[in-house]
């Protein structure tokens, strides 16, 4: 049986990359869905200590409440899926989001790991970098990176 991690955060594009990780579950026969969403620590960068007075959720709320709103997600995706989807499993984890993400693919032994691009512009993407490609760069195994279809342009 193959072992797809399918990297999602929750956006547009990641209910995208679960429609294609179905199909593609379809067409070969026998694959095992591993969705995987990583919650990052909150940024609290321009904070002083001391001065931070609200209560933020703790990690294990932030993983369940992630957990719940991906299953909700997974759940409507697979209602519009003409077929079923038998190895299909969600996970949540902690961490820094491209770290993560291939620690997970070495510890599963995955084949793949299918994961959305956002389109940052070349300066966003020299600045904090693209999940994505950090992934590709430093993957046990294939990649596929699904791109957000271009919007047509408006007609003049």
């Amino acid at each position: 049986m193959k072992r797809i991690v399918i990297a999602v955060d929750g956006s547009e594009i990641s209910r995208d990359l679960a429609e294609y990780a179905f199909h593609y579950a379809h067409r070969e026969g026998d694959a095992e869905l591993i969705f995987l969403h990583v919650v990052e620590p909150p940024n609290l960068s321009g904070f002083e200590s001391g001065q931070l007075v609200v209560n933020l959720p703790s990690e294990e709320e932030r993983k369940n409440q992630a957990r719940t709103t991906i299953e909700a997600r997974l759940r409507d995706a697979k209602q519009t899926f003409p077929f079923d989807v038998p190895h299909l499993s969600v996970v949540v984890t902690y961490g820094a989001p491209y770290k993560e993400i291939v620690d997970f693919a070495k510890a599963r032994d995955a084949d793949m790991i299918m994961i959305g691009h956002r389109g940052l512009s070349n300066l966003e993407r020299f600045f904090i970098g693209s999940v994505a490609a950090k992934v590709v760069a430093h993957a046990p195994c294939s990649v596929y990176v699904l791109r957000p279809k271009e919007k047509a342009a408006a007609k003049s």
